[in-house]
């Protein structure tokens, strides 16, 4: 199972102001139809804390690479106030872009190299797209809480955090996200922390350019 550590447990626990700890294990499981293969180590969980004001992660320095005409990784969870840096790995050139309210940024056209890099100071998810290649596309999670994790590929997470009452949310590209209210002591769990995704009605839509208008064909030089 994969575990999510927070922090030391010595200095998260003085940060949280709370000397005693608990774990929290769960899984998530999807519903599909046929042909529908959800990426499941993309699927991010975070606890939101019900009783108290959760402490702050600090920022740091990230980075997703444009590869192959891709984005790699796909998918990032940050916390508030962090930098991402886009370099690109590619012969050609790329536009990343997002119009996500609150991270809104257009890096402009660049080249092969260290690329070019963002801060993004507002809690939520952001879209990434490139305005030369319509089927690129990646996504940002600014997390306000610092406590959040990817599963394993098997949908497992864990979290090693004060005790307390605790929204656990889960979210996958494919499927939105779902949550479930939980009590997490010493002694163990009160509520679900199994949460099921429902990824069925997801339909895979061509997104616009950053000026809202549909994708024209790119000069070859560029593609």
């Amino acid at each position: 199972m994969k575990r999510i550590f927070l922090l030391a447990a010595s200095a998260f626990l003085a940060l949280a102001g709370d000397l005693s700890a608990a774990t929290l294990n769960g899984k998530v499981m999807f519903l599909t139809k046929r042909g529908q293969k959800p990426v499941v180590n993309e699927t991010l969980v975070w606890l939101e804390p019900l009783d108290a004001k959760a402490p702050k992660r600090p920022a740091g320095a990230f980075q997703m690479a444009t590869r192959s005409k891709t984005f790699v990784p796909h998918v990032v969870a940050v916390p508030a106030g962090s930098t991402i840096a886009f370099p690109n790995e590619d012969p050609i050139s790329h536009n990343l872009f997002s119009l996500s309210p609150g991270n809104t940024f257009d890096l402009g056209l660049y080249r092969k190299g260290a690329g070019k890099t963002e801060k993004f100071e507002t809690p939520g998810v952001v879209n990434i797209y490139c305005n030369v290649h319509p089927n690129m596309s990646a996504v940002v999670h600014v997390m306000p809480t610092p406590y959040y994790g990817f599963t394993d590929a098997n949908g497992n997470y864990s979290f090693d955090v004060p005790a307390g009452r605790y929204r656990v949310v889960a979210w996958n590209e494919q499927s939105g996200q779902t949550s479930s209210d939980v009590e997490i002591a010493a002694s163990g769990v009160k509520g679900s922390t199994l949460l099921t995704l429902d990824s069925r009605n997801f339909r895979a839509q061509q997104h616009s350019n950053k000026e809202g208008k549909p994708y024209q064909k790119p000069s070859t030089k560029d593609y």
